[in-house]
């Protein structure tokens, strides 16, 4: 069976109930912080859901400080389902887990990282919203991608001499032409 590589399916809003059950299946994910000059930090993170509510684990890190200082998160994970891809989106605002009843209800759930570094701490990320989409995966862009419209690249031997790609350097094999 063939596939069409430019499929008409449009991007596909999920419901929220799907992207639970998509957030539930999923123990890795990435999680987007803001730091103190403004600029966003992404982490990878390993998470467990539970009540409606993500947890992770951290060390003492500057995850964590950033976690402190500003508490609005966001958190994604994305996948396959056959020949569709999707994408799931959490935002929320993310506090250090304190109480030994929630502590001990979060290591039963089994909450874990990957990290080699001692994940002492645990981060709970309450959500606001949560959003996600499906679509059908192009296999490769063909004549009519939009993207080809917007590439131009002038013959080499128009262009003036300053703007041409150099030469190759005698005794040193080039490149591939990216």
């Amino acid at each position: 069976m063939t596939r069409d590589p430019h499929p008409r399916a449009s991007v596909v809003e999920l419901t929220t109930s799907d992207c639970w059950r998509l957030l539930e299946a999923e123990s890795l994910g990435r999680l987007a912080l803001v730091d103190a000059s403004g600029d966003p930090v992404i982490y990878p993170v390993n998470v467990v859901v539970r009540d409606g509510v993500l947890y992770l684990r951290s060390s003492g890190d500057a995850k964590l400080r950033l976690l402190r200082s500003r508490p609005a998160v966001a958190f994604e994970v994305d996948g396959r389902d056959g020949a569709d891809r999707w994408s799931v989106v959490v935002r929320g605002h993310a506090a250090l887990v304190e109480t030994d009843a929630e502590l001990r209800r979060v290591r039963d759930s089994g909450a874990r990282s990957m990290s080699p570094m001692p994940t002492p701490y645990v981060v709970r990320i309450v959500p606001r919203a949560v959003t996600g989409r499906r679509f059908a995966e192009r296999i490769e862009p063909g004549p009519d991608d939009p993207l080809r419209s917007r590439i131009f690249r002038a013959p080499d031997d128009a262009l003036p001499e300053g703007a041409r790609p150099p030469h190759p350097i005698p005794g040193i094999r080039p490149l591939a032409d990216a």
